[in-house]
Formats: C-alpha cells, sequence, structure tokens
C-alpha cells in the first residue's frame, strides 16, 4: 500500500471515529434527530410507492437503502478518498428516488397513452344509456392497469361519499397528468353546463392523440440535443479510462492527493449541471 493510500485510509477512519464519537456523546439528540429523518423519508417513500401501487415495506427499503450508502461512502472513502466517497455515496442516496421517479413517469405515460380509449369507451356507455358512474366501472373492469387502478380508486372514493368531482380532483392530483387534467376538467365543466357529455369524451380523446403526435415529433426532432448531452457527460469518464489505460501514472494522483479529490468533486458537479441544462434547453412542453 503507497504513503497517500494509507494517508486516505487514515483520513477516512479519522472521520468515521468522530462521526461516532459525536453520536455517542450526544445519545439522545442524535437520535431525535434520525427518528426525525426516518419520519420525513418514512412520508415521502409512502406517497412515492402508493403513487406506482407498489406493495414494497417502507420501513424495511429505508434500511437497506441506509446500510448501502453507508457501505459505499466507507468503501470508497478508503479506495478514492473521503470527498469521492461522500460525492459518491450522495449519489447513491439519490439513486432510489430517481428510480422511483423514473417508475411513477413510465406509470403516468402509459395512463396517457390508454386515456383515448378510455374516453371512447365511456362515450359509447353513456350513448347506450349508462350513467356517468356506470360508464366508470364498465371501464375498470374492461381495461388493464394502471388506468383501471386509477380509475377503480376513484370509484372506490365515490362510494365512501365523496362526490364524483372531488374523486376525479384526487385522482388528477395522484397522477399529475396534464392530459388527465384536461379530461377531469372537461367533464366538471360539462356536467355543470348541461353539455353532450359523450361528445366531449371524443373531442378530448382526438385532443389528446394530437398532443401525443405533437410530442412524439417534438421528441424525434429534439433527441440528437438529448444524445449530444449523453456524449458530453460521458466523454471525461471515456477519456480518463483510456490515459488509465494508456498511463496510469498520469491520472492516479486524482484520487491519490487531497487535490485530485477537489477536482474530482467539481467535474462531477459540473458534469450534473451540464447535463440538467443540455436536457433543460432540449426539453419542449406541448
Amino acid at each position: 500500500m503507497s504513503q497517500t493510500s494509507l494517508v486516505m485510509g487514515l483520513t477516512t477512519l479519522a472521520i468515521a471515529a468522530c462521526v461516532f464519537l459525536f453520536a455517542w456523546l450526544n445519545g439522545p439528540e442524535a437520535i431525535k434527530v434520525f427518528k426525525r429523518f426516518e419520519r420525513v423519508y418514512l412520508e415521502r417513500l409512502h406517497v412515492q410507492l402508493d403513487a406506482i401501487y407498489s406493495r414494497t415495506d417502507p420501513k424495511r427499503y429505508f434500511y437497506r437503502h441506509l446500510i448501502v450508502v453507508v457501505l459505499f461512502m466507507f468503501s470508497f472513502s478508503l479506495l478514492l478518498g473521503p470527498l469521492v466517497g461522500l460525492l459518491l455515496g450522495i449519489l447513491a442516496f439519490m439513486w432510489p428516488w430517481l428510480t422511483l421517479s423514473k417508475a411513477r413517469r413510465k406509470r403516468r405515460e402509459r395512463i396517457e397513452e390508454m386515456l383515448p380509449d378510455a374516453l371512447v369507451s365511456m362515450g359509447n356507455s353513456l350513448r347506450a344509456g349508462l350513467t356517468l358512474a356506470q360508464a366508470l366501472d364498465i371501464l375498470v373492469d374492461n381495461t388493464d392497469p394502471p388506468i383501471s387502478q386509477e380509475f377503480g380508486l376513484l370509484m372506490k372514493e365515490h362510494r365512501l361519499g365523496l362526490t364524483l368531482d372531488e374523486a376525479m380532483n384526487n385522482m388528477s392530483a395522484r397522477v399529475k397528468s396534464k392530459n388527465l387534467d384536461l379530461v377531469v376538467t372537461s367533464i366538471a365543466v360539462s356536467r355543470r353546463t348541461g353539455g353532450n357529455l359523450p361528445q366531449v369524451f371524443e373531442d378530448t380523446a382526438t385532443a389528446i392523440r394530437e398532443i401525443g403526435r405533437l410530442e412524439s415529433k417534438i421528441a424525434t426532432m429534439t433527441s440528437q440535443g438529448k444524445l449530444q448531452a449523453i456524449v458530453l457527460g460521458g466523454l471525461p469518464f471515456g477519456m480518463g479510462a483510456m490515459i488509465f489505460w494508456v498511463d496510469p501514472t498520469m491520472i492516479v494522483p486524482l484520487w491519490e492527493d487531497p487535490i485530485g479529490w477537489v477536482i474530482l468533486f467539481f467535474i462531477f458537479v459540473f458534469e450534473i449541471i451540464g447535463v440538467f441544462m443540455i436536457r433543460k434547453i432540449v426539453t419542449v412542453d406541448v
């Protein structure tokens, strides 16, 4: 083991010892802070898991995540230094939230894909002489998740005493979809003004399909910009790997020297900022 690696290991162990000593000397306060963090984490996690209809135990998820983050930080702190370990620990902490957010976005996109056909189905049911509540029941029974899950929960809330408008507003708040907001608003306005609800459903379905077609066209036109973000984001890591393969002594000081730790920290920060800025530029709201 080199002298620099030994210094990094001792520094990491010293920081860990200071953290544990502080927690031991301030036991009650540290426990209160941890319990408060756990409560906030579980509340947010419960909302995220409910949004994707996951049956994962939030408390078990929390402790597994915490153990992985601590092991991640400690291992990479010993290998690459405290600053790099801290940065990678932060990324490990963020990763499950990014995964849950992606799963929620995919579920919302699937609902939006199924929404036009669902509106046509409800319009046909209304033309057959059924009420809106009956049309919703038929939709729940004859469609696949995730849209059947959302409308099924809507009908459960309605049977428990909420009005249809209140239940639809709750569904809109859960899904957070612009297209579903359009549907809920259209239904509410049509019911208040006595409009032709089946025709409203057909017109709304047509509008949603046109919006989807336009979004697909925009996604195709901006795909080059997104590819540039991926290439530019991965270029420093690719160049670093190539330099390490050709001459490791040129790049090893980055994780064996404190100045290198600072350089790596700012590289990661500016990488994240740059990728998010490019994605912001190429993202077009319809």
